[in-house]
């Protein structure tokens, strides 16, 4: 079980999405704002738990150790968050037919997100000891798939975000902190990796 603060912390972040749009959000856009943030908050939490490990290295806390030790769990909200966000998509924007989805001009980013979080959903499924005992060696291997949904996402979200990414300079934003994040990760510390 995890730390009662992880909980707390997806718990009140979804209530504080929730409730912001509620309240400052005129009805017709809400929906919209919905799907929007609970995408963006993926996507945030996806290049969250990758750097879970480089906080570690750059400072040894007393949080980012407690952010390791979660770190399963952190990637299991994340999973929630995708989750509702693609439900949200599914049922108001499709109303769940899969032919206004397949003639969608933008059909193919909106596959590409899909599949992003099938390999969210595997992720979050094996993030367990049980797992990572009967997977051995392959576990790592597996969850290095989460590169591979972070592209996927990227793609997906910056095609056809429709608030947030929408925004040239958040845009540019991410692009930095993805290749601070990466650099960080391949370069300055390949060498503690490789140990």
């Amino acid at each position: 079980m995890p730390n009662i603060k992880v909980h707390t912390f997806f718990i009140a972040l979804f209530s504080l999405v929730y409730f912001s749009v509620k309240t400052f959000v005129e009805p017709q856009r809400q929906i919209v704002f919905y799907v929007s943030t609970f995408g963006f908050l993926s996507l945030l939490s996806i290049i969250f738990v990758i750097s879970i490990p480089v906080l570690v290295k750059m400072k040894n806390t007393k949080f980012t150790t407690f952010l390791m030790v979660e770190r399963r769990w952190i990637g299991i909200y994340t999973f929630f968050l995708a989750l509702t966000h693609m439900l949200l998509v599914y049922n108001f924007f499709f109303g769940w037919d899969i032919n206004k989805l397949l003639n969608h001009p933008n059909k193919v980013f909106l596959f590409l997100g899909s599949l992003a979080l099938v390999i969210l959903a595997l992720l979050a499924i094996t993030s367990n000891n049980y797992s990572v005992k009967k997977l051995g060696k392959n576990w790592k291997k597996l969850h290095a798939l989460i590169y591979l949904a972070l592209l996927l996402v990227l793609i997906h979200s910056f095609r056809i975000g429709l608030i947030y990414l929408k925004l040239d300079w958040v845009k540019i934003l991410i692009i930095a902190l993805l290749a601070l994040m990466l650099y960080l990760k391949f370069i300055k510390f390949r060498k503690v990796y490789k140990k």
